[in-house]
């Protein structure tokens, strides 16, 4: 008897999964009933394909989603799991070693140096808005009422460790890129123009103050 139709099996091969016979046009994958010729996966008495078992239930990178394949190595923090190269500070994009001090926060990675830098800048601008992600929330601010009172803010866009990845990269090269370079960025990472021109006016004014600091740090030692 069919395990799928529950129908007796004349045809001549009989396809054998969990211990129970099936037609060869009933044995389907029970999310997107495609017909399984050649290999199936099981799980709780239920027959999948690969791709619709790996979409359910692989273990995913936390940094970059795709799948953790069985011979891999990886990284672990808490309950998240990464590829080596993906367990990596989201702010200078460093790869983490074992040992190295990081701070975890929601599903991003900071190595202690830029957490610590995140955290000073939130201190000097208490109102800004920001918190320990630092620019990873953007903040827009929505036009004025023309009496001069404050108007409702946007809400915040929260980058991605990808998104940001590729925003480092280009502010590497240039901090105050051109409105092509804006666009294609945009375009890249799926926000809009307006939210990767905040990004780098924070990115800028971020480094300035870091400069800054730096400065008075030299001055005051070598006083």
């Amino acid at each position: 008897v069919c395990e799928g139709c529950q129908r007796p099996i004349q045809d001549r091969f009989i396809m054998r999964v969990l211990e129970c016979s099936w037609h060869e046009e009933c044995l389907v994958c029970c999310v997107c009933r495609m017909q399984l010729a050649s290999s199936c996966f099981a799980r709780d008495n239920k027959i999948y394909c690969k791709l619709d078992y790996d979409r359910l239930f692989s273990v995913k990178c936390a940094g970059c989603g795709d799948r953790l394949l069985p011979h891999e190595l990886v990284m672990r923090a808490q309950q998240l799991v990464f590829h080596l190269h993906c367990f990596a500070c989201v702010v200078c994009c460093q790869v983490l070693q074992k040992g190295d001090q990081y701070v975890l926060r929601g599903h991003q990675l900071f190595c202690r140096a830029d957490y610590e830098k995140e955290l000073f800048l939130l201190q000097q601008t208490p109102q800004s808005g920001s918190g320990p992600l630092g620019d990873d929330f953007i903040v827009e601010e929505g036009s004025r009422p023309r009496d001069g009172r404050r108007g409702p803010k946007r809400p915040r866009t929260i980058l991605t460790s990808s998104q940001r990845k590729q925003f480092m990269n280009s502010f590497n090269i240039s901090p105050k890129p051109c409105r092509k370079v804006r666009e294609q960025l945009g375009k890249e990472t799926g926000l809009s123009v307006r939210v990767v021109q905040v990004w780098f006016q924070n990115q800028r004014a971020k480094m300035k103050k870091l400069q800054r600091r730096a400065k008075h740090n030299n001055e005051q030692n070598n006083n």
